[in-house]
């Protein structure tokens, strides 16, 4: 059993590395395009997306995954059938609620009336998306990880190829919202099509019409899951609404709201949380020990394998806070085209290492059987973050909601790591993994871009501003050998 839960987790972290980097590139590809204020707009209809899936997927593809997991064999067709039926019915009348009140949500909810025809389009998703949805909660309730990572690289490739073509071709390489949205339903549509059957094949079709619907215990299950995804899709959907407006009572105009949102959400924030990747995968693997070792009472595996995660992560944040810090801004020019957005990632490089440590915690937590502690953590991050946006954003811009963001990831580590250290006594690294490495990492990424800049003058091209990151990075990862901060022995815990 412990195999096969590996197994999947490591076929879900593979999915995940190689769908988000296809994501960062189809974002490249599209803040190039569509321009910062098209950026935006296509931007703003994600909390409507969000808010609508939390009522229709999240808490009920998580019901079936539990009750499926639990549940005899002989009940499994009566479960799935009931959530498809759930889900169905819930999503089709969103999508009708949505597309017969675009113009309402447009206008009164989200405050730009272009976005009217992208919600329309997006309307049309809700069924597939259901659908796949409860399919994927039945095959995690099997432990079988591998449709559902298929599906998602499908959908990912579908969309981004189908965008791409359209563009290239009937466009003349200039993408349209209304064309990234249909890639959305796209992608959803045929990767549906391979999930429906994959499912057929392991349940047939005339199996699925019989036995009875189990329709109350699901919804019992699903409603407090719902509830509680909900609350957090609320207050994040309501943040990125409120971000657009509260930056036009800044003093900016309409437009130029529009395209620092879309850079900010569409394209910087990604991009931070772009090497989080790799500490969300070693942290999806480890939560498995930490499960079965805090069942049986073994608090020295769960010490080990939560200080090796807690270590890694704030490493990574360390290197990639200090590279953004020092090379932000032509990451920014050369990756992205965008003056807005070097400056941004160059503000946002502090985040780094609390944004790793604080998701690797909150894995923890989770993985001890605490899900209401990150919730609550979660909770008040996002209200301090609305604080610092209808208080500090209208007086300060940007950058005043931008030190909301990093004001409330700080707090939200701080708690994480004050419960686990009162939870299962963890040691905190603080000195040797996150101020040592931060000043040595620092001062070494600042004479390699001083050396660069000095190069580049000489040389007279701007590739030779860069070179001298080639030797920083083979310094710093001696640096880390030698003080014995990565030992890839360490990687997997130890029995005693």
């Amino acid at each position: 059993m412990k195999n096969q839960l590996l197994k999947g987790t490591l076929i879900l972290s593979g999915a995940g590395i190689l769908t988000r980097i296809l994501g960062f590139i189809y974002r490249i590809f599209l803040s190039g395009t569509l321009g910062e204020v098209n950026l935006g707009i296509y931007q703003l209809i994600f909390p409507v997306y969000s808010l609508c899936f939390t009522l229709y997927g999240a808490g009920i593809q998580t019901a079936i995954s539990q009750m499926i997991s639990h549940e005899k064999k002989e009940e499994h067709n009566n479960i799935l059938k009931s959530g498809l039926l759930v889900s169905f019915i819930i999503a089709c009348f969103l999508s009708f609620l949505l597309y017969t009140e675009s113009n309402f949500v447009a206008t009164s909810l989200l405050g730009t009336k272009e976005t009217a025809n992208l919600l329309r389009v997006l309307a049309l998703i809700f069924p597939f998306c259901g659908i796949t949805s409860v399919i994927n909660g039945y095959f995690y309730g099997i432990n079988d990880a591998k449709i559902p990572a298929i599906t998602q690289i499908i959908e990912q490739l579908c969309r981004v190829s189908f965008v791409c073509i359209i563009t290239y071709l009937f466009l003349t390489g200039k993408a349209t919202t209304t064309l990234a949205v249909a890639g959305l339903l796209v992608g959803e549509i045929i990767s549906n099509f391979y999930n429906l059957q994959k499912l057929f094949s392991c349940i047939p079709f005339n199996e699925l019409k019989n036995g009875t619907l189990q329709l109350k215990k699901l919804i019992s299950l699903a409603l407090p899951l719902s509830a509680n995804k909900l609350t957090i899709a609320l207050l994040g959907s309501f943040e990125s609404v409120l971000i657009p407006v509260m930056l036009m009572k800044y003093g900016y105009s309409k437009l130029d709201a529009l395209a620092i949102f879309g850079i900010l959400t569409g394209v910087v924030l990604p991009f931070i949380m772009f090497p989080g990747t790799l500490t969300n995968s070693l942290s999806v693997l480890l939560l498995p020990t930490i499960a079965e070792a805090a069942g049986k009472k073994q608090h020295h595996i769960v010490q080990h394998t939560t200080s090796i995660t807690l270590r890694y992560s704030l490493l990574l944040g360390v290197i990639t806070g200090c590279l953004f810090l020092n090379f932000g801004i032509p990451i920014g020019a050369i990756v992205f085209k965008s003056e807005n957005a070097g400056k941004l990632l160059t503000a946002l490089s502090f985040l780094c290492p609390f944004l790793y440590a604080s998701t690797t915690l909150s894995s923890v937590i989770n993985g001890l059987g605490k899900t209401g502690i990150t919730f609550l953590h979660t909770i008040l991050s996002l209200a301090i973050r609305l604080l610092f946006l209808f208080v500090i954003t209208p007086q300060h811009g940007i950058y005043g909601y931008l030190l909301g963001v990093m004001t409330s990831q700080i707090i939200i580590c701080i708690l994480n790591s004050m419960y686990l250290v009162r939870m299962i006594h963890l040691s905190l690294p603080i000195m040797n993994h996150f101020i040592w490495p931060s000043i040595f990492t620092s001062g070494l990424f600042y004479c390699a871009k001083i050396a660069g800049i000095w190069l580049e003058n000489q040389m007279q091209h701007p590739l030779f501003a860069y070179v001298f990151l080639i030797p920083a990075f083979i310094i710093l990862f001696c640096y880390l050998h030698c003080c014995k901060l990565i030992e890839w022995k360490t990687i997997l815990p130890t029995k005693k």
